[in-house]
């Protein structure tokens, strides 16, 4: 029997020690009958002990290794599913505010060059100061995390970069970022050849960059 699915989910995230079944299925939002069904079955799999309380079974939870792989899962499901409403609100928001740095480098290559941070889902935006709180106001009420100085443990995480400028915008398949030659120039500062190599394959800008990894066989 295949026992992850959302009811069980919502059981091994709730479930306090000490409350019944019954008192479970309420604050989940499930049937009884399907709550009933399901403790049973994580019973079997030592995840859910039923101690007998007068006329009452009463839950206790045990925090083995099947519990901690539910709870991994539902930790590795949230963080899509909270990448998948940032992506939505940015190609959607009215407020001034547009992709920066590595973040604008993989927009721009089309995904042909990604980094090790937009792979962790961290992405970098720089927000007109006058938008700010807006756009603050808009993660918090999808509890994304943001920062404008450290470092979240787990994506997505938005580093913002207030700007008491305007700046300009370009649109790539509907998201906001950083004209291509201000990416460009970023790229040249840092002596990041590699990127730009992939922007002059792309877009013809005859700016005779070959990056070639040096590869050893240590």
């Amino acid at each position: 029997m295949k026992i992850i699915n959302q009811i069980t989910i919502s059981i091994v995230k709730n479930a306090k020690d000490g409350e019944t079944i019954r008192s479970l299925s309420g604050r989940i939002g499930f049937a009884y009958s399907a709550v009933y069904k399901w403790v049973m079955v994580l019973r079997d799999y030592d995840i859910i002990y039923l101690v007998e309380k007068g006329n009452k079974n009463i839950i206790k939870v045990n925090k083995n290794d099947v519990y901690k792989k539910f709870i991994d899962l539902d930790e590795a499901v949230n963080i899509v599913e909270k990448d998948k409403i940032f992506w939505s609100i940015i190609k959607n928001i009215k407020l001034r505010a547009r992709f920066i740095e590595n973040t604008a480098a993989v927009i721009w290559t089309q995904g042909s060059y990604i980094t090790g941070d937009f792979v962790d889902k961290i992405y970098f935006l720089e927000v007109y100061q006058k938008d700010l709180n807006s756009i603050k106001e808009i993660l918090d009420e999808h509890k994304i995390a943001y920062s404008e100085n450290k470092k979240a443990e787990k994506g997505p995480m938005i580093y913002i970069f207030p700007s008491k400028k305007e700046f300009k915008i370009k649109y790539k398949k509907g998201l906001p970022v950083i004209p291509l030659q201000d990416l460009v120039r970023w790229c040249k500062r840092l002596n990041l050849d590699n990127i730009l190599e992939h922007l002059d394959s792309i877009y013809k800008l005859k700016l005779g960059i070959k990056y070639s990894e040096i590869r050893t066989n240590i």
